[in-house]
């Protein structure tokens, strides 16, 4: 009962360190590596012991394909004892990681699962002879036990890469139950789209490109994105690169030691420090000075980078995610932007249809955020009438989703939290925007006193006929009661 208890706890990591301390005690090696056989004929590095192991070795891919010995090995699947040579086109199985002598030791084993190779064992001694036919014959008993435990490390991870994938599915679910969280409202065809692909690149580390006009959302996007990854309770960091100035910019991004600059007065860390673990969202992407975009490449390629003032490298694990509403191929004829940044950030590109591309959503959004303020404002069951809905379709929404926001905000202050009308919502060029509906073809412009007549004559047809008051047609033209009659009676406009 207690080797079984035993045997439960013991993981298949350890089970391999116990497996190669029993080997070392017969067949002495200083060098000894076990491999998973992946896809696209590549093995990679899950286990390292013995004097020679390198932490370069960790996890480290190695190609199958330019290394005839591993070749060997796996075709035949038995073990292999490496003959030295010296053709300078023979590579070792190290090379480049570790430099082993020429005629040193190497035996290869094939690790069998099921009567499937599943990757190899390698062990290695600097000294020429040392693995003789016995301490083959005993390294093919043990090899079997080291392809079991690398079996249940294999699917350990399975187990844990399906276990994410789970909860991920869980949290969409979670997600579309509440239109997939409080602030990405929408059922349209064009969003639908965009949920998908957040759904979609949310588990991985990929780095990810948010495209789209200003107020279409792009902040709201990084955050589910953040909020439905295995970073989701690390932190969330902003660096909007419009507002940095260049001569700061790296001080923003990866800190500084005190006395770096001038106004250095201590040590500070940058978002890049402080994202360690979790996801760093550059807005305004395309506005990021062009001085700093090579240190930037090279964190994200490394994950290291220096400290402005400092020779201490540090390490940051951050996920990127990026917004801009600039078109960056165009910065990068310019000599504005970086190319290899750019195809390092754009690796999952999310365009995010501008409001007017999804008016069917309007609806939802307007009801979303009369709940959502009303709550703020202390009001209690605010509406909206259908003729203010009909005038908000018939609005083109430059401003898209903020501008919407905007104007509900400002119509629930205008109206005290009653019944919203069109008279509460205000727009920049309201007066044109009404006109210009039904002006077709488009008319030549008149004189101002002309065009003066048409503007007060279609505010009075809209607010039938009256002057005064929060539905006249003196607030509508934002004009005082007595300077409309004033205007109306030179123009000899009749109520």
């Amino acid at each position: 009962m207690l080797t079984s208890d035993v045997s439960m706890k013991m993981s298949p990591k350890k089970a391999m360190g116990i497996i190669l301390e029993a080997i070392q005690e017969v067949i002495p090696y200083e060098l000894a590596v076990i491999m998973s056989l992946e896809p696209y004929r590549q093995l990679q590095v899950r286990y390292c012991s013995g004097i020679l192991c390198d932490e370069k070795l960790h996890r480290r891919i190695i190609k199958i394909d330019d290394r005839e010995d591993l070749i060997k090995a796996l075709s035949s699947g038995k073990v292999l004892l490496v003959k030295e040579t010296r053709n300078p086109q023979h590579l070792d199985t190290y090379a480049g990681i570790i430099n082993l002598p020429l005629g040193h030791s190497c035996m290869i084993t094939p690790l069998k699962a099921e009567g499937e190779i599943i990757g190899l064992m390698t062990l290695d001694h600097r000294q020429c002879n040392v693995f003789t036919r016995e301490r083959v014959k005993f390294a093919e008993i043990l090899s079997r036990l080291l392809a079991i435990a690398l079996a249940q490390s294999l699917q350990n991870e399975k187990l844990i890469s399906d276990n994410k994938v789970l909860m991920f599915e869980r949290n969409t679910l979670l997600a579309d139950m509440a239109k997939v969280s409080d602030s990405l409202v929408g059922s349209s065809e064009p969003w639908r789209r965009v949920l998908e692909k957040i759904r979609l690149v949310a588990p991985t580390e990929a780095s990810v490109m948010i495209l789209g006009e200003t107020g279409t959302g792009k902040e709201q996007v990084a955050k589910a994105i953040h909020a439905l990854s295995s970073r989701a309770d690390r932190p969330f960091i902003t660096l909007n690169c419009s507002v940095i100035q260049a001569n700061l910019a790296e001080s923003e991004l990866f800190g500084h030691e005190k006395g770096a600059f001038t106004s250095a007065v201590s040590s500070r860390k940058g978002r890049f420090e402080l994202a360690d673990g979790g996801t760093l969202f550059l807005d305004e992407l395309a506005d990021l000075p062009v001085e700093t975009q090579p240190k930037l490449l090279r964190a994200i390629q490394q994950g290291t980078f220096d400290r402005l003032g400092s020779e201490k490298t540090v390490r940051a694990d951050v996920r990127i995610i990026c917004a801009t509403n600039a078109n960056i191929e165009t910065r990068i004829r310019e000599g504005r932007f970086r190319e290899d940044l750019f195809y390092r950030l754009n690796i999952f590109p999310i365009a995010l249809p501008p409001l007017r591309q999804r008016k069917e959503d309007l609806v939802l959004l307007i009801h979303h955020f009369i709940k959502n303020l009303s709550q703020r404002f202390g009001y209690t069951n605010p509406a909206i009438s259908e003729a203010a809905i009909q005038m908000l379709m018939q609005h083109s929404w430059p401003g898209n989703v903020r501008e919407l926001e905007n104007a509900v905000e400002r119509a629930l202050i205008n109206s005290r939290g009653q019944m919203l009308e069109p008279l509460h919502f205000h727009f920049d060029q309201s007066i044109y925007e009404t006109l210009k509906k039904d002006v077709s073809p488009p008319e030549q412009l008149q004189d101002y006193a002309s065009e003066t007549r048409k503007i007060i004559e279609k505010a009075l047809k809209i607010c039938n006929g009256r002057i005064y008051g929060d539905k006249g047609a003196a607030r509508l033209l934002n004009l005082k009661p007595t300077t409309l009659q004033s205007k109306m009676k030179k123009l000899r406009i009749e109520k």
